[in-house]
């Protein structure tokens, strides 16, 4: 057995207790603030923070010589990285390995926990990876950053920062990670209309024509670049605008027309599948945030 895993198993056994499974809690202070990287010298393999963003927020493309992993308490980013349009609403979060080019943008306010990690600490992923934050997960991150920096690596402190890299490198990639951006310029055309329009309609076969491509052809280019069908993709697409009209303050029903849905039910499925949580319910908590960042 591990050394960190009598540790584990009580952590796990004692938060699993006492959670409801409800959204990602944090107590957050009103007005926005953010932080940078550089405010946080590596004193120790990782370091932590805790921040808000205000409505409109955007972080142009920068990298950084360390590991971030950040997922969102409140609100909703966007991250562009690796090729991917990643959607970050409340409990999943993004692993960006260091020298990866990303950026970040918020339509309204958010908060959220942020790691810098240096390559030496281990465990960590190596790649570009999106994850659903579980409850331990994010319990172990909320004790980490009330450790001082320059916490004891060799006792209870350390242990905890272990376990707590071991979660992210262990976590299976979110089944909802957002519609991966194609290289392909024939495709990337495609789903660039696509972002400009997300209610077109048009088939495969009008989009494979617009590429000036076969429909067969197009359908493997598509897949190929994008890692899934034409069709999962759209939906992808439009359920990341739709968390993103939401938090802007949209209704739930003008959302639904405005992205080419034809009945509400269908809308209403599809991002329950895809969030978890009822467009409705997801709209009445952004709506908390954006009283708390005025």
């Amino acid at each position: 057995m591990r050394t960190d895993e009598p540790l584990r198993l009580w952590l796990n056994q004692t938060i699993w207790n006492t959670w409801d499974r409800s959204p990602l809690p944090t107590e957050t202070p009103e007005p926005p603030f953010d932080k940078s990287s550089a405010d946080h010298p590596p004193i120790r393999p990782v370091v932590g923070l805790h921040g808000r963003q205000a409505k409109g927020y955007y972080d142009p493309p920068h990298v950084h010589d360390r590991a971030q992993f950040s997922y969102r308490l409140e609100g909703v980013a966007a991250v562009r990285a690796g090729g991917s349009a990643i959607l970050l609403p409340p409990g999943r979060g993004v692993w960006i390995p260091p020298g990866l080019t990303h950026e970040v943008s918020c339509r309204g306010p958010a908060a959220y926990n942020a790691l810098y990690v240096t390559p030496k600490a281990d465990p960590q992923p190596r790649d570009l990876k999106v994850i659903d934050v579980t409850p331990f997960l994010h319990a172990l991150v909320e004790e980490f950053l009330t450790f001082e920096p320059a916490y004891d690596e060799a006792g209870r402190e350390g242990q905890i920062v272990r376990l707590m890299l071991g979660e992210i490198d262990r976590a299976p990639a979110s089944a909802y990670a957002g519609p991966r951006l194609p290289r392909d310029p024939r495709v990337r055309r495609i789903c660039d209309a696509l972002r400009i329009a997300p209610a077109d309609d048009r088939d495969i076969d009008a989009w494979a024509q617009v590429a000036g491509m076969s429909r067969r052809t197009f359908t493997r280019a598509f897949r190929a670049e994008t890692g899934m069908g034409f069709t999962t993709w759209r939906q992808q697409l439009r359920m990341t605008e739709a968390a993103a009209r939401l938090e802007a303050g949209q209704s739930v029903k003008q959302a639904a027309q405005d992205l080419g849905f034809t009945s509400a039910s269908s809308f209403v499925t599809l991002f329950q599948r895809s969030f978890g949580v009822s467009p409705g319910r997801y709209a009445a908590t952004t709506a908390q945030v954006r009283g708390h960042g005025r």
